[in-house]
């Protein structure tokens, strides 16, 4: 015996298979702003050095504004989902755009779900006696009263205590 199978549900099964996957992997990669973490285009680059002392410190949560990766995602997704929904060809287009946007508000509270990340907010005082908040991730924890390095470089303003951690 056959089975009948329907040409259009086979390739959009794995079409969502694939993205699902490529979602996994890309939320595998998200950016964790820490200390200890650096992007390409600060390899090579000089950073100036401040120094200064922490006065205080706050625990954080890092959330991203938004997540491209997960809305794309989740609009494709939910299209092809959507567009398997009725009979006629206006019913599966009214799916896959109804699909679509739904998937899309879901795939980015999921993205954003994903990129959250610990942190904590460090009032410094630079040995200039300017005063500024930097946050950072929580790979480091700096106690008030530290000395600290205060690098600005490339990929922002990260602390360090003095010497090195």
């Amino acid at each position: 015996m056959f089975a009948i199978t329907s040409s259009r549900a086979v390739p959009g099964k794995v079409m969502a298979g694939a993205l699902a996957a490529l979602t996994l992997a890309l939320a595998g990669c998200a950016n964790n702003p820490g200390v200890g973490t650096t992007s390409t285009q600060s390899v090579g680059q000089a950073s100036t050095v401040y120094q200064g002392t922490v006065t205080s410190v706050r625990s954080v949560t890092i959330k991203p504004d938004r997540s491209l990766i997960g809305t794309a995602t989740g609009a494709v997704l939910g299209g092809l989902a959507g567009s398997e929904l009725g009979g006629g060809d206006k019913a599966q287009t009214a799916g896959a755009i109804g699909g679509a946007v739904l998937g899309g508000v879901a795939g980015n509270a999921a993205g954003k779900g994903l990129g959250t990340k610990q942190g904590y907010a460090y009032v410094v005082r630079f040995n200039n006696g300017e005063v500024k908040e930097i946050i950072q991730g929580a790979d480091l924890y700096i106690a008030p009263g530290t000395p600290v390095d205060i690098i600005a470089g490339a990929d922002g303003w990260k602390l360090v205590p003095r010497g090195g951690y």
